[in-house]
């Protein structure tokens, strides 16, 4: 049987801190662009948790605006262009192609699963060189909801129509393996930095210093490593 992962993308694939330099520039603080995606990610969840879901680019822009707020910063359309464009260009973390590779190589079905809109994400991949990673792409949008709603991961397994129990959910953030596992998927905690630990309330089944290391961790539990 195919042994299916889904990879969460922002942070997970991608590198957000190539955007530091653009958030210096217009806030004036290097650690904007941590603020900001923070406030995107706390937006995002508030909304599902209300019942108010808006899509994650969405939330993002409301996010702009907060940190601004906060920093003493307004942004023009121009800058916030500037920002999406940015987005959509950033690239891979350098232990992905090989992760992803090596994971193609043991027959591992590689999908990618975004909160941002399949569009999006694909402009994305294509940037950072991953187009062909990835067998392909689901949004979290798909469900009409933001990842860890449960929605988003039952309409994922829905779309790829496997048992939720049958799929993993590889990522950097705690909450996102939290939101996989309660949906049923087992989780993949990539740590490359020392903040990105394990939530002891929902610790993932395995844990891996970067992404290979991730697989090669999920192939041994599947028994086949």
């Amino acid at each position: 049987m195919t042994l299916t992962c889904l990879f969460d993308i922002n942070e997970t694939v991608l590198d957000l801190s190539a955007l530091d330099g653009l958030f210096s520039e217009l806030f004036g603080d290097p650690h904007s662009r941590e603020l900001w995606f923070a406030q995107t990610l706390q937006n995002a969840m508030t909304a599902e948790l209300c019942g108010r879901h808006a899509p994650f680019e969405t939330q993002g822009q409301a996010a702009l605006d907060m940190v601004g707020e906060r920093l003493g910063r307004s942004l023009t359309a121009s800058d916030k262009q500037r920002v999406a464009a940015a987005l959509k260009a950033l690239p891979a973390h350098l232990d992905v192609r090989p992760g992803l590779d090596f994971a193609r190589e043991q027959g591992v079905h590689c999908i990618a699963f975004s909160n941002n809109a399949r569009a999006a994400t694909q402009a994305q991949l294509e940037h950072a060189g991953l187009s062909d990673a990835f067998a392909t792409i689901l949004s979290a949008e798909e469900a009409g909801a933001s990842k860890p709603a449960t929605a988003t991961y039952r309409q994922a397994a829905a779309s790829l129509g496997q048992p939720a129990e049958r799929l993993w959910l590889v990522a950097v953030h705690a909450w996102d393996i939290a939101g996989a596992q309660a949906a049923g998927f087992k989780g993949a905690l990539v740590q490359r930095r020392p903040d990105q630990v394990a939530n002891p309330l929902a610790p993932p089944v395995v844990t891996g210093s970067d992404l290979r290391e991730a697989v090669a961790r999920i192939l041994a539990h599947e028994g086949r490593s």
